[in-house]
């Protein structure tokens, strides 16, 4: 039996401007492509995956600090065209190890088969500024086998779970269908499922199961089990509990316009 709690607050954290953005004071950690830091949360990962379709190349994305009183903050920073209909980058905070980019692991709890997982919570606390057009989405990646931290292995992917609490207006709808719509811990989620989705950038060619609950409920900030959903999949047959988790990740995805994230909490809880 899984039982959920979830608490969704409101999304006074985020204002938005109707054409132009100024970036706030901040710390600028660094703006290569794919640039892993940890922190104490986790891992800042700068994931711009289709930076490619930008075809000006004025294009950036950071990750950052600040302190507030007293305690430093992390995020990530962004700048990318609009006017194209298009996602192109993920940058997150995230644990465990990534088929796609594994190092560094700074968790060893992942990875962990579903069928033996008791508990996997996520809560989170995020604060956003921006003009532009994004979603805020955690996003695990289940594989058919064990992910070491070894090198890439993105042909082992079998599923791809995202859950979306939040996104501006003008975001895409998740892939795929809308499924169903389901209650879980006293929230509504809207359900989407590809089961041949692909790497749109076009850099790989193998395919795996795509879902994602989608809050009806707008925030940028939330405490998830996890569980409930993953449940949900298994029981609709949508995943095989046989699955691996193989990472957790917790980012925006970004379409266009300018914008910074502060992750002001990130805690999973796997037992």
């Amino acid at each position: 039996m899984f039982i959920a709690v979830l608490a969704l607050a409101s999304c006074r954290s985020e204002s938005t401007a109707p054409s132009s953005w100024i970036k706030p004071e901040s710390t600028v950690l660094g703006c290569e492509d794919y640039q892993s830091l940890e922190v104490k949360p986790g891992v800042l990962y700068n994931n711009v995956w289709n930076k490619h379709a930008d075809e000006s190349g004025d294009g950036v994305q950071c990750l950052e600090s600040r302190i507030v009183d007293g305690v430093i903050q992390y995020g990530w920073s962004w700048s990318w065209p609009e006017g194209k209909r298009v996602i192109y980058a993920y940058p997150q905070i995230k644990r465990g190890a990534s088929p796609w980019a594994p190092k560094p692991n700074d968790d060893d709890r992942f990875p962990a088969k579903i069928s033996s997982l008791q508990a996997l919570e996520l809560a989170f606390e995020t604060e956003t500024t921006t003009n532009g057009i994004h979603n805020l989405a955690a996003s695990m990646w289940l594989t058919k086998e064990p992910i070491g931290d070894e090198a890439p292995n993105p042909s082992a992917i079998a599923a791809e779970v995202m859950i979306w609490t939040y996104s501006t207006r003008g975001h895409f709808n998740p892939a795929g269908k809308k499924a169903a719509d389901i209650m879980v811990g006293g929230a509504q989620w809207e359900v989407w499922v590809d089961r041949n989705w692909k790497d749109v950038s076009g850099m790989n060619q193998n395919r795996w199961t795509y879902i994602t609950y989608r809050s009806k409920e707008n925030s940028m900030s939330a405490n998830i089990d996890l569980m409930e959903l993953l449940g949900h999949a298994v029981e609709q047959q949508l995943i095989s509990a046989d699955l691996y988790v193989s990472n957790l990740e917790l980012g925006n995805e970004i379409m266009s316009g300018s914008g910074i994230t502060w992750v002001k909490s990130f805690s999973v809880t796997v037992e």
